[in-house]
């Protein structure tokens, strides 16, 4: 229909991690074919077989889902040995997408560099004939490893290129390629892994460069149908505490995407094996995610107003002036509770460099009762997480910032799946948060024996 955008073709890639070892459940792939269109996965490393490899590969041809494999290259195995166990792990189903080299790691073997790289291709070409095989990497790794003259940059062309490059409007695509010349996208590492069917929080995600028409001509497949998001149970809930988390699974151990607010109005669409979560979604804007149902109540419909409601009540009086003492909040976020200890029941929360005024202390001083002054929240908090400031800050604008220092030049990509960034040369540091795999990072300084550096994410 004119007017209307295209949807974008999407489908994750999955390994071992997506499967807890603890449950004997494994990936779910009926319920990723729901909403996926495609699904890429590993087949192994080095001179291993990724443990899951096996039956990810049969389940998914069993709930129909178009199915490409990769393999991550490994400088510290023969590339001709790890090219003869991957293509005898699909010689009798080679999947319905290509094989894809995964080229990432820094292990710096005896096998590293792009000629092993080549080695490694023209030996999976002897062994998988017509099959099409892919290229996996990120730009800045391909720039800093692949080879500089053009003549031998050119051997890689004739492979589809699968490019990683988050947080950016379109991926940045190193040569031979051309910039809109690229097959696969991976453009985050942290898509909803319960909505996907698998056991880890987070997983990656991957856009095909077309639409579906596009991508069926591709791969000989048929057009992929809308994805099929869970019906709604009929049952609304509404919130009655001040602020609630919604979070990518049933459970506080996973990530927050958002919150909801008192009265706030949603709708619930499943819920975990005992009922304490409910996956909800928002009416008023579509958030969508996990809830505890403790502080939701079961409403048969939307509240209505009423046609000739009362005058509403005169406002409660302002509660008691403090002492004058301000505070800011220094933690990520800090619970307001009814009473003075972590046994009362929280009320609501308050962010970093919220500022607070005390109403009154514990015995102690070792919790003090607060109102914030932006919103006039009330309630009881940990003194641990409070630094005293003498006024509260103005009304106007902050003051400018100093800029920045000035990076030195040098550029890395994060190899790990996850990296904290602390707060000095060391693990004894307090962590700041953290850097994933393939991010691209700058370096400001390093620290003396070069074992620390400290680093600005390309977003800042």
């Amino acid at each position: 229909m004119e007017g209307v955008p295209l949807r974008k073709i999407i489908g994750p890639d999955v390994s071992f991690y997506q499967d807890d070892p603890g449950t004997p459940n494994g990936i779910n792939f009926n319920r990723m074919n729901d909403v996926a269109d495609f699904v890429i996965i590993r087949a192994g490393q080095n001179l291993w077989t990724d443990s899951d490899f096996k039956e990810n590969w049969r389940n998914a041809k069993q709930a129909g889902m178009l199915r490409g494999s990769y393999w991550f290259y490994d400088s510290r195995a023969d590339p001709k040995k790890q090219a003869e166990i991957w293509a005898s792990l699909v010689k009798d189903d080679m999947g319905e997408l290509p094989l894809f080299a995964d080229f990432e790691e820094a292990y710096k073997g005896d096998f590293t560099g792009w000629t092993h790289w080549k080695t490694f291709l023209d030996h999976l070409r002897s062994l998988v004939g017509n099959k099409e095989i892919g290229i996996y990497t990120a730009y800045f790794y391909w720039v800093e490893n692949a080879p500089k003259q053009a003549t031998d940059l050119e051997y890689f062309h004739r492979y589809p290129l699968w490019i990683a490059n988050y947080g950016v409007d379109s991926p940045l695509v190193p040569k031979p390629w051309n910039t809109n010349e690229w097959l696969l996208w991976q453009f985050t590492a942290m898509g909803d892994g319960i909505l996907y069917g698998v056991e880890s929080a987070e997983i990656d995600l991957n856009y095909f460069n077309g639409d579906a028409q596009d991508f069926a001509k591709r791969f000989n497949a048929p057009v992929p149908e809308d994805p099929t998001l869970p019906e709604p149970t009929g049952k609304r809930y509404i919130v009655n505490t001040s602020a609630l988390y919604v979070r990518q699974g049933p459970g506080t151990n996973y990530k927050a995407i958002g919150y909801v607010q008192r009265n706030d109005i949603l709708e619930a669409f499943d819920f975990n094996s005992d009922g304490t979560w409910l996956l909800v979604k928002r009416l008023t804007d579509g958030l969508m995610g996990w809830c505890s149902i403790t502080y939701l109540v079961r409403i048969s419909a939307p509240p209505l107003p009423d046609p000739d409601p009362p005058p509403p009540p005169p406002p409660p009086p302002p509660p008691d002036p403090g002492d004058g003492a301000h505070y800011r909040v220094t933690a990520g976020a800090l619970y307001v509770r009814e009473g003075p200890s972590s046994s009362f029941k929280s009320v609501g929360y308050l962010v970093r460099d919220d500022t607070v005024e005390e109403l009154e202390s514990n015995s102690d001083g070792s919790w003090k009762r607060v109102r914030r002054l932006s919103d006039s929240l009330i309630g009881w908090c940990s003194t641990k997480y409070l630094l005293k400031i003498s006024t509260p800050p103005p009304d106007g604008p902050p003051p400018d910032e100093p800029p920045p220092p000035d990076p030195t030049g040098k550029k890395y990509k994060v190899t790990a799946s996850r990296l904290h960034v602390r707060e000095g040369a060391g693990t004894s540091f307090k962590s700041l948060g953290y850097i994933d795999r393939n991010d691209i990072v700058d370096e400001i300084e390093a620290n003396a024996d070069k074992t620390w550096v400290k680093i600005r994410r390309s977003d800042g």
